[in-house]
């Protein structure tokens, strides 16, 4: 049998090509794929033709015909055709999440339970790791990294839960918790999401930041407290100024190297601060700063063992992921797609390669 695929041919090129999908081994499902998010790091594949921050893409026919094949997509869900013999846990018809990172399970770090770390994970879309992805009509997926969506949480929302466990991974990782005072660098999903799950983690208040307005319009109607212009004159004391005193934690999500240093301004001594978003190689760091008050400097990759967490917070209700969704787009306009999210003003853009049987 052979699907649509998407494929990103060349730098802003993106075209739908037939590629063969086999019957789902012992331990996978196949899965009619609903709905994937469009992620900054598959914005960064389409538009600079960097993997990672700094792995080059190789366009050429045999580039697009091994490693990850040109084939992005990781926040992912869809609906259950097939099941290997083993699996039992899942049958047809069952609306899933997909978990894309499939780690070893047998090293060190996956023994330790960090398996997000895993020097062996098979993390779908992704070219560093030279996995295709799923942007696509069907898709195989270890059927253990599967999540079954309960009737009250929607196929959008279960594609969401990806960049959302990448949140909670952060925000888990600086211990927030009741009364702190958050800052979040950025209000794109991630920065948005980071800030609801800093809010259910019961942070006193979240103040964020963002060049764009309506990103902090949307900032403060999904529950931030504060929001202020990135380019604000005098911005570390202006942040300062909403709470009489600097941020417990701070929440770097933009990429920026300069944000970072704000990060490590505005955090109080003693306080944290977690790089979320993807930075050059190398950035000037005010590091003096940071060790001279005792900011801890945590790092986020990815998220291990969140996604049941995540998806009881949205079936809960404690996260409302519905409002970030900007626009959906059909596979057939993939590029438009692309193209759209592009323009910097969408929050989260959804592509459908079947239409989602239940719509938010």
């Amino acid at each position: 049998e052979a699907v649509d695929v998407a494929v990103l041919e060349g730098l802003r090129s993106m075209r739908l090509r037939k590629r063969p999908i086999s019957a789902p081994k012992e331990d996978e499902v196949q899965l009619q794929i609903n709905c994937v998010g469009i992620c900054g790091s598959d914005m960064a594949y389409w538009s600079k033709g960097m993997a990672g921050g700094f792995v080059p893409l190789d366009f050429s026919e045999e580039g697009l015909n091994q490693g990850y094949c040109g084939q992005m997509g990781h926040e992912c869900s869809g609906t259950v055709r097939a099941v290997g013999t083993k699996v039992s846990h899942l049958q047809p018809g069952d609306r899933v999440a997909m978990e894309p990172g499939v780690p070893c399970s047998d090293c060190k770090l996956c023994r330790n339970g960090r398996y997000n770390l895993c020097p062996r994970m098979r993390f779908i879309g992704s070219a560093v790791n030279r996995i295709p992805g799923a942007l696509c009509r069907k898709f195989n997926h270890k059927a253990s990294y599967c999540y079954k969506l309960p009737p009250n949480v929607s196929l959008q929302e279960g594609a969401m839960l990806e960049p959302l466990c990448v949140s909670l991974q952060g925000v888990t990782r600086a211990k927030v918790g009741c009364g702190h005072h958050v800052f979040v660098s950025g209000a794109g999903p991630i920065g948005l999401m980071t800030a609801m799950c800093a809010k259910a983690a019961g942070a006193a208040t979240v103040t964020i930041t963002d060049m764009v307005e309506s990103k902090l319009e949307k900032a403060k109607e999904i529950g931030a407290d504060f929001t202020l212009k990135a380019d604000t004159p005098n911005l570390h004391e202006a942040l300062e100024a909403f709470i009489g005193e600097k941020f417990d934690m701070s929440f770097e999500c933009c990429g920026v190297p300069a944000a970072l240093n704000s990060c490590i301004e505005v955090t109080i001594p003693g306080g944290t601060v977690c790089v979320v978003a993807n930075m050059p190689k190398q950035v000037p760091l005010n590091l003096q700063v940071a060790c001279r008050h005792e900011v801890d400097i945590i790092g986020v990759y990815r998220y291990c063992n969140l996604y049941p967490r995540a998806l009881a917070m949205v079936a809960s209700g404690k996260i409302n992921l519905k409002p970030l969704i900007s626009k959906t787009f059909q596979l057939e306009e993939v590029q438009n797609a692309f193209e759209h999210f592009a323009s910097g003003e969408p929050i989260k853009v959804l592509i459908q390669p079947n239409p989602p049987e239940q719509m938010v």
